[in-house]
């Protein structure tokens, strides 16, 4: 990178972070106050309108907040180097979990977990297999890869339009790496966009999804956060069958 480049990058590094900045505290004080009236509803008598007019403000507060996060982490992880990770032994089946529970909370079609297999087939929710050692563990900074789990798994829901989505999450040991590959079976990605989604602020055409919220900032953000670790993103894609997302790290 240029000096001109780092310069530019910088700038736009502090431009989004006071953006972001600024929109934290009247979120906060939006949906602070929204949730304590919502929470009256059964001592106040609302008409419909105004209880479902509340509802929506919450949600989509709530939406706002969540987007504005995502922005405060692609500016925090933008700007780190390699010596300011706080790495630890983190173990991934425990991550994975917690990050899987996270993501189907977060869908707003999302149903139970997945059924056993004793039981008929679900015809609308959200389930993410899980195949990942007990004991496989990596040395990374926590914090980091839990926002880079939870972006590969809101982006294979998000990116996915069918009633039941089925995605699978797998860790694998390859001696000195790990791979952590997250497989939807969605729209899939069109190959003139494959080389293009790690760029900030680009979005790929929602003509299978409809409206996608987001600022195409998560997967630079992932890009970002592998290649601090010393690691690598992949993607493989097939149009209208999906895509498989693939981060590897360094074990140590």
């Amino acid at each position: 990178m240029s000096e001109k480049d780092f310069k530019e990058k910088d700038a736009s590094n502090k431009i989004l972070s006071l953006v972001s900045h600024k929109l934290k505290t009247p979120l906060s004080i939006i949906n602070g106050y929204s949730e304590a009236i919502l929470s009256q509803a059964g001592k106040e008598k609302f008409s419909p309108f105004t209880s479902k007019a509340l509802e929506e403000i919450n949600k989509q507060g709530g939406k706002m907040a969540e987007l504005v996060d995502k922005l405060l982490n692609y500016n925090k992880i933008s700007a780190m180097k390699p010596a300011d990770l706080k790495k630890t032994d983190i173990n991934l089946k425990t991550l994975v979990k917690e990050c899987a529970s996270r993501a189907i909370a977060k869908d707003d079609d999302s149903a139970a977990p997945a059924p056993a297999a004793s039981e008929p087939a679900a015809k609308r929710g959200t389930y993410i297999e899980i195949d990942c050692s007990e004991r496989l563990s990596v040395h990374a900074d926590k914090e980091i890869l839990k926002a880079m789990l939870e972006e590969m798994l809101d982006n294979a829901i998000k990116f996915n339009n069918k009633m039941e989505k089925i995605i699978k999450l797998q860790c694998a040991n390859h001696g000195d790496t790990v791979s952590i590959s997250v497989r939807d079976y969605g729209a899939g990605i069109r190959p003139q966009d494959v080389n293009r989604i790690f760029d900030p602020f680009y979005q790929v055409d929602d003509y299978f999804t409809g409206q996608i919220n987001g600022w195409g900032l998560g997967l630079p953000m992932l890009k970002n956060g592998a290649e601090l670790h010393g690691g690598t993103v992949n993607v493989v894609s097939d149009r209208g069958l999906g895509s498989i997302f693939t981060v590897t790290l360094p074990i140590q």
